[in-house]
Formats: structure tokens, sequence, C-alpha cells
């Protein structure tokens, strides 16, 4: 079995049973509707936070140490884990949204911070 055959089997595990979402669909809930949102452009891995809320969330609340609040390697190392165990169906659907979400951004590319 391929590598990512078996994350995208993962992952499809780690979700709660529900009615999946089109990439369309998943993508439109999780687009930015606020305009400082487009102040940066989106990256992957702030549209895979952004689209992926729900497991981003579980992990962090794995990753989260509750006796060092000050402490945010932990939160870091887990969500590049996360975020590089991606399969590569989920990483094309955060290009895309990135992509997308780019040319819906600030129209005043002199106020973008690029």
């Amino acid at each position: 079995m391929d590598d990512d055959d078996q994350k995208e089997k993962e992952a499809a595990i780690a979700l709660p049973a529900k009615e999946p979402l089109t990439s369309e669909d998943h993508e439109a809930t999780a687009q930015p509707s606020d305009t400082g949102d487009y102040w940066t452009k989106w990256n992957v891995f702030r549209t895979a936070q952004r689209l992926f809320s729900d497991e981003v969330a579980a992990v962090d609340s794995e990753a989260q140490d509750k006796q060092d609040k000050k402490s945010l390697d932990a939160h870091t190392v887990a969500m590049r884990k996360w975020f590089n165990d991606l399969p590569k169906s989920q990483l094309q659907e955060v290009e895309d949204a990135a992509a997308k979400w780019n040319k819906l951004g600030c129209l005043d590319k002199a106020k973008q911070n690029v």
C-alpha cells in the first residue's frame, strides 16, 4: 500500500463519522470573510490550519502542556508534524484554496505585506 493511501485512510479514520464535504464546500465554509484576513498572502500552512480547523484543534489539545503555559514548542512541533503528514489530496485542496484566496485578497497591493 502506498504511503499516501495509508495517510488518507488514517485521516478518514481520525475524522468523526459524518457526511464528508466536497473540497468546494469545505473551501467555501472556511473562506475568510474579513478584509483583515487578506493583509498577508495565504501560504499553504496558514490555509491548511484554516481549512482543517477541527483537526488543528484536536492536535493542539493533545500537544498542549497544561502545566507550562509559556511553552509553544510542543504546539509548533505537533502542528508541523500534522501538516507534513497531510495526504496529497488534502494538500492539493489547500494549495487550490490558498491560490483562490490570494486572488480574492487585498486589492491595494501597496498595503499588502508580501
